[in-house]
């Protein structure tokens, strides 16, 4: 093994515990309640996937048809 090879290990596996550490903290009320959070549906469109969805009607029996 290679020193880089070596040294990206040691990397990545100090991310994972430093991934999992942050993960144990929450946001604040005061951070998630506020008035000029930013409003997500601008960016992606959430209704036109509804729309999308909810068209589509598959047939519950031929959805659990598998190949043999």
């Amino acid at each position: 093994m290679s020193l880089s090879t070596i040294l990206t290990i040691v990397i990545g596996i100090f991310s994972f515990f430093i991934f999992f550490y942050f993960l144990r903290f929450k946001a604040s009320s005061k951070q998630t309640d506020r008035s000029d959070r930013l409003k997500w549906s601008s960016y992606f469109t959430y209704k036109d996937r509804e729309k999308n969805l909810k068209g589509k009607n598959p047939d519950p029996e031929e959805d659990a048809q598998f190949k043999d």
